[in-house]
């Protein structure tokens, strides 16, 4: 491939080749050819978008020129404004005028809110052009529909918090309300660097200032709250963040009706002057990342929107999944539950467990009193809860319900999966090293190996993680690995217990990443995960270094051919650094 150096060479060579000199040759100069036209153009200052206003009848379009020595009419071709705008023909400048403008009238009679038109003005031709500024300008007029402030709302983000996993944060942000629709919103520039906590994200990002970003509610229905798709502005390295919610999108992507979305539990509520959302029910955006791929948002259920002069009680409570516990039999029977946060207007807390993970369902028996619940002064701190019947290997749910005057107010969740205990006995075989790099940063030295007593290709690695046991199955004649779904002992204060599994599983088997064993050393392909998403993927070891009486691992693996890369092609990977959440798409 060519440097620049290396064609301007080139180039030079053939002007010598081409043009005959010597040192007793006149040199003759042709000077360049300087432009008759008047050169007259349309400022940069003109904005693409007009507002105007339904008490006037005219408005102002700016044109410039750089020769002024004399007087001059110019003509101007128009396009567009439906037979709606009286637009000028020409422009005339007096001599020595540098700049002019053209008067162009409507009767604003006539004119919807919010229908704008589009127009677009061309400078005569080559003779009055200029090379230095624009000679069309393209601009879209009409009369926007009035909004009123209503004054300084309270603003709760959840749709970049949930994305990139920032912290929950309340601010103020002007709020208007539209004259004609009364229930129509909007947030004014709520994401801008001026009023968003985060700003510019540290310096890393960018804010679109060219136009107006405003977040628009549509409250109208009460009970059927949406938000259409819309841009932030914020723009923090992967392209335009938007949002959405999902109500809207059923109803303008697959023509579902406002009722149906309702029905559908997708919309949101604006009651006693707060506006809320279920939790994920709200959508998130970049338009660089994953093809503009829409995200859930809203995991938190920490969107609200407070009117001015709106007290606001606090009523939230946040559980994690913390554990199980046993009873005198050595037999588990309950979990524990860990309260994070708890409002400061709570008066007490019920909490229950139960199988799967309807949680409306769970709520509704917990208010009627149908299922056993636990009953608490509100504190952060652990719960035990017993367990309602016994329990089967499956998913529960953990449901926490918070009470102020005798009335059930706000609801967090926590899912887990249960094992039921064993009888299994173990016997150690091997001391190893093991080396984390995906969730924990770290490595634990003289970790003891065991292999199970009943079932020769069932082993678990002794007080591994936080505490607990890594059980995976090996099979020394196939020299296939299979990492258990497990607990590692850690709650994320956010988004309550990580688990982690073997990247075949999570993936279905589609995954090309497999679990082996080679020459003393363990590769195990995994994956740290929440209900929520997943942290990060990829393999860790554990390296054998001694063994114990009777101990007779195969040093020797199959002959299958086993894959060293991950495939990372069915995993949506987070745009953020390692330990940051990822939400699964789903539109």
């Amino acid at each position: 491939m060519r440097t620049i150096k290396n064609i301007l060479g080139v180039l030079l060579a053939l002007a010598v080749m081409t043009i005959p000199y010597s040192c007793g040759d006149d040199v003759e100069y042709t000077p360049a050819e300087i432009p008759n036209s008047i050169e007259v153009y349309f400022p940069d200052s003109n904005s693409s978008t007009i507002d105007l206003s339904s008490e006037a009848t005219s408005f102002e379009v700016a044109i410039a020129r750089i020769k002024t020595d004399e007087a001059v009419t110019v003509p101007l071709t128009v396009t567009g404004g439906d037979g709606i705008y009286t637009i000028p023909t020409s422009v005339a400048f007096a001599q020595g005028e540098s700049q002019s403008k053209i008067v162009i009238t409507y009767d604003p009679t006539v004119l919807e809110y919010d229908d704008y038109t589009d127009i677009t003005l061309t400078i005569g031709d080559d003779t009055y052009t200029s090379f230095y500024g624009l000679s069309e300008y393209s601009f879209s007029v009409g009369i926007p529909a009035p909004w009123e402030s209503l004054g300084m709302a309270t603003y709760v983000d959840d749709f970049v918090s949930a994305f990139w996993g920032i912290s929950q944060e309340s601010y103020e942000v002007e709020i208007q309300e539209n004259v004609l629709t009364p229930g129509l919103f909007r947030l004014i520039n709520p994401y801008s660097p001026e009023v968003y906590p985060f700003g510019l994200n540290g310096g890393t990002g960018t804010y679109d200032y060219s136009q107006d970003h405003h977040l628009e509610i549509d409250a109208r229905d009460p009970e059927g709250v949406c938000i259409r798709q819309q841009d932030t502005g914020l723009d923090w390295t992967y392209g335009n963040f938007m949002v959405w919610s999902i109500a809207s999108y059923e109803m303008e992507r697959n023509g579902k009706t406002l009722e149906e979305v309702k029905a559908q539990g997708d919309c949101g509520t604006y009651a006693n002057g707060v506006i809320t959302f279920p939790s994920s029910t709200l959508l998130c955006a970049m338009a660089n990342y994953n093809d503009g791929g829409f995200y859930t948002a809203n995991g938190n259920n920490w969107f609200k929107v407070v009117m001015p002069g709106v007290v606001l009680s606090d009523y939230s409570i946040s559980v994690a999944y913390a554990g199980k516990y046993m009873g005198t039999n050595d037999q588990i029977v309950g979990v524990v539950a860990q309260i994070n946060a708890v409002g400061e207007d709570v008066k007490s807390v019920r909490l229950a467990v139960v199988e799967g993970n309807d949680v409306d369902a769970a709520v509704e028996e917990i208010k009627n009193g149908s299922v056993n619940y636990v009953e608490v002064t509100p504190q952060v701190g652990s719960v035990l809860i017993p367990f309602d019947n016994e329990p089967v290997e499956g998913r529960y749910t953990i449901v926490a319900i918070t009470y102020a005057d005798n009335m059930a107010q706000e609801v967090s969740s926590a899912e887990f999966k249960y094992t039921p205990p064993t009888s299994e006995t173990w016997t150690a075989r091997y001391v190893g090293d093991y080396v984390y790099t995906l969730f924990f940063d770290d490595t634990d030295p003289g970790l003891t190996l065991y292999q199970s007593d009943s079932d020769p290709t069932r082993w678990k690695i002794e007080n591994w993680g936080m505490g607990v046991d890594f059980i995976f199955t090996y099979d020394q004649v196939t020299g296939e690995i299979m990492v258990e779904d497990q607990e590692i002992g850690y709650v994320h204060p956010s988004y309550g217990t990580v688990y982690v599994n073997d990247l075949v599983d999570y993936t279905g088997g589609t995954n090309t990443g497999y679990s082996y064993y080679d020459n003393g050393v363990f590769y195990f392909a995994v994956i740290y995960y929440v209900g929520d998403g997943y942290f990060d993927y990829g393999y860790e070891t554990f390296t054998v270094t001694g063994g114990f009486a009777g101990a007779g691992m195969q040093g020797v693996f199959s002959s299958r051919t086993v894959s060293k890369t991950i495939s990372k092609v069915l995993i949506n990977k987070t745009p953020n650094k390692v330990n940051e959440i990822s939400k699964k798409e789903v539109y």
